[in-house]
């Protein structure tokens, strides 16, 4: 699934206002403007300023500029100033712009894909 050509997907979007109780798993990007309880399972995943993410994340690409608990399995993952990640990261590559808050622990691992 993580292999595919990112081009050939839309983007699946959650809104602000909807909360997903579920897993979502999505062979392309996705973008969490709401609140998903539920793993999240995609190409790449952009967490807004208003979205939250409570469980497991596993995608290529991990940008969050809101809210995370639970763990995080990306070859890069970049934390935006004002975010909140309070997970265990499992990356091939970090950044973490000043002003963001994180809480667990960083595991540098050559294929953190694998691992999930």
């Amino acid at each position: 699934m993580l292999d595919q050509s990112r081009a050939s997907y839309r983007v699946l979007a959650i809104p602000r206002k909807a909360r997903i109780e579920t897993s979502i798993d999505f062979p392309g990007p996705v973008v969490v403007e709401g609140t998903v309880v539920g793993d999240v399972r995609c190409i790449s995943l952009l967490i807004a300023e208003c979205g939250a993410v409570e469980g497991l994340i596993k995608a290529d690409d991990v940008t969050v500029l809101g809210e995370v608990s639970g763990e995080i399995f990306a070859t890069r993952v970049a934390l935006k100033d004002r975010s909140s990640v309070r997970a265990n990261i499992f990356h091939k590559h970090l950044s973490l712009e000043g002003g963001c808050r994180f809480e667990g622990k960083s595991n540098r691992h050559a294929n953190p894909l694998q691992l999930a």
